[in-house]
């Protein structure tokens, strides 16, 4: 078999080169779009959590910073009595608020829940929050509610047989019917 001449040589030669010099410059290109995609997409999770945190703050300052009225409507109590509830809990209770949530909020969370009767799945989009860390605000809240049933529940005092009161005089109990008025009002 006869060798090829010299310039068809060099000419599948340059072919080759050519062809191995594109694909690693392909490659190049290919390797430096995955890293640039990468890198953007961490910057859109950058992005995406500072923009969570500024809606979370926007509406948290709707609910407790803007009005009485909107507080009240919103977690039924007006903000002092929030910010009282809120030194309660931290002093009595116990609980503080962590890296990434305040106690307002966790308070504020806790209560919209109670007075709302929502879910998770609810409240996670209304705050902003993963279900997870809902619920695990919500337990942590309400047993350092639970601590605080000395200050703020009072222990009932009995009613004595003598009691001249017309509000109590029908359920008095003495192995026979009560004898009870429902007033519309």
């Amino acid at each position: 078999m006869a060798r090829l001449p010299l310039a068809m040589r060099c000419l599948r030669r340059n072919l080759a080169f050519r062809n191995i010099s594109i694909s690693i410059m392909l490659m190049y290109y290919y390797v430096w779009l995955l890293f640039a995609l990468v890198y953007k997409r961490r910057l859109w999770k950058i992005e995406k959590r500072i923009r969570n945190r500024e809606l979370r703050d926007a509406h948290l300052y709707q609910l407790i910073g803007e009005s009485d009225v909107a507080c009240i409507q919103e977690l039924r109590m007006d903000r002092r009595t929030l910010h009282k509830l809120c030194e309660m809990v931290r002093v009595t209770g116990g609980l503080e608020g962590t890296r990434n949530t305040s106690l307002e909020e966790i308070v504020a969370t806790f209560l919209y829940i109670i007075s709302h009767y929502l879910k998770n799945r609810t409240i996670k989009k209304f705050f902003y929050r993963s279900g997870e860390m809902i619920s695990r605000n919500f337990n942590r809240c309400l047993l350092a509610v639970l601590k605080l049933h000395n200050l703020l529940l009072k222990k009932p005092e009995p009613i004595s047989e003598h009691c001249m009161d017309n509000n109590w005089k029908y359920f008095k109990v003495n192995d026979l019917y009560m004898k009870i008025l429902v007033s519309v009002t």
